[in-house]
């Protein structure tokens, strides 16, 4: 296997792994109660059924480990949590859309649970909603979109949380990432649109990252302390301002994959020429880099398994 192709399937595990979707280990999805062979379904969609009860048959549904309710507005979500026969056996929880206000603690008996989703639920008292599954083995949740200010403290909770989207929110307080610091096994963080001017220096904490989503922001510098990030793999940063490519990426030291495409960049410093650095991929697409300083720079970063301009 050549060097080049070693880097390219590196990669792709990386971004695999970092990839925000559910499990899919499960099977085929099913959209419907009225079904047979219940004990060969593991997958349950019911959202927007406009269900207001516990579904007919549901009662028969005993090996189900993902359950999708969302967009039910009406969905008396206490009762169905009670109604699943074996609680045990879920994993997977999404409860997008559902204008809730609490989560009932009947959550307490689906003690597998490791994914859940809250996304569009603005209305949501989330330091009750997460002090009620701060107990559960969650690995990864989702808060996109809902106008969310700052994280909720009751998060770090949650030791054993890898993975958080936080993205279409407004959170630019300070004291974000402090916020985060004591969830050691963090992973994985989308902070993508949340209109963040400045990063914080406070980044840094956050030293078991792998992967993060900086998308969509106004960002157009990074702080020194991107160095601290001595685990990250993948950084996303498309879709911000950045007139130079920065230079504090050189000292992120196991950074393989870059993407900054549809900035403003039209400069890359003759400091990515001179030092060595981790990086192996980078997209640049639609940014404003010269015709000449793109054939400069696709020499220079010819022996990358990805280099787009």
């Amino acid at each position: 296997m050549t060097k080049r192709l070693y880097f390219t399937y590196l990669v792709l595990a990386f971004v695999l792994q970092s990839c925000n979707t559910y499990k899919r280990s499960f099977g085929e999805t099913f959209t419907n109660t009225n079904l047979k062979n219940y004990n060969k379904i593991y997958r349950l969609d019911l959202s927007n059924k406009k269900l207001k009860k516990v579904p007919i048959n549901f009662h028969k549904f005993k090996e189900i480990r993902m359950l999708n309710l969302s967009g039910n507005v009406s969905l008396n979500l206490n009762a169905v949590l009670n109604a699943i026969p074996n609680p045990e056996k879920i994993e997977v929880l999404i409860l997008d859309s559902l204008h809730l206000k609490r989560i009932p603690n009947s959550i307490l008996k689906l003690k597998n649970l490791n994914h859940i989703s809250l996304n569009n639920n603005p209305n949501l008292n989330f330091k009750q909603a997460i002090t009620a599954i701060a107990s559960l083995p969650i690995q990864f949740i989702n808060l996109q979109q809902n106008n969310l200010e700052e994280i909720p403290v009751e998060i770090s909770k949650i030791t054993s949380l890898s993975s958080i989207n936080l993205s279409n929110n407004h959170i630019q307080k300070p004291g974000v990432f402090k916020i985060l610091e004591s969830n050691k096994k963090l992973k994985s963080l989308w902070f993508t649109n949340n209109n963040i001017y400045n990063l914080p220096e406070e980044i840094g904490l956050l030293s078991n990252l792998k992967n993060l989503y900086l998308e969509h922001n106004q960002l157009n510098s990074l702080p020194n302390s991107m160095k601290q990030l001595k685990k990250l793999n993948v950084l996303h940063l498309g879709h911000n301002t950045f007139t130079e490519l920065p230079v504090q990426l050189i000292h992120v030291p196991k950074l393989i994959l870059l993407h900054i495409n549809n900035c403003n960049i039209t400069k890359i410093s003759t400091e990515f020429e001179t030092e060595k650095y981790a990086i192996k991929g980078i997209v640049l697409d639609n940014n404003k880099l010269s015709e000449k300083d793109k054939i400069k720079w696709r020499k220079k970063f010819k022996s990358f398994f990805i280099a787009h301009f």
